[in-house]
């Protein structure tokens, strides 16, 4: 699943243990400073959204020009998982409360 900012792809976990997840932000992103800029916000966004479900392994790429709040970025993580039939969400999306 996409947003105009975020590609996110999940499997599932044969183990259902804790949920998963791996950032991708390409060179074309930016340099250096940038990325790891996008890297911190979308670590943040995934603990505001609530973390990834149990049982899940996923991999978020930011497009080029994700240049977001946090809780925008959130709630696009929350809007693609459930979107991907994320029952048990771990917190939901809270939106920064």
């Amino acid at each position: 699943m996409s947003t105009p900012h975020l590609v996110i792809h999940t499997a599932k976990r044969a183990d259902n243990g804790s949920g998963r997840y791996g950032l991708v932000v390409a060179k074309k992103f930016g340099n250096a400073v940038t990325r790891n800029r996008a890297r911190r916000r979308l670590r943040a966004a995934v603990a505001m959204a609530g973390g990834i479900p149990r049982g899940l392994d996923s991999v978020i790429v930011a497009k080029p020009g994700a240049q977001l709040q946090v809780t925008a970025l959130a709630q696009e993580i929350w809007q693609i998982m459930e979107g991907q039939g994320a029952d048990k969400w771990p917190g939901g999306f809270n939106n920064g409360r």
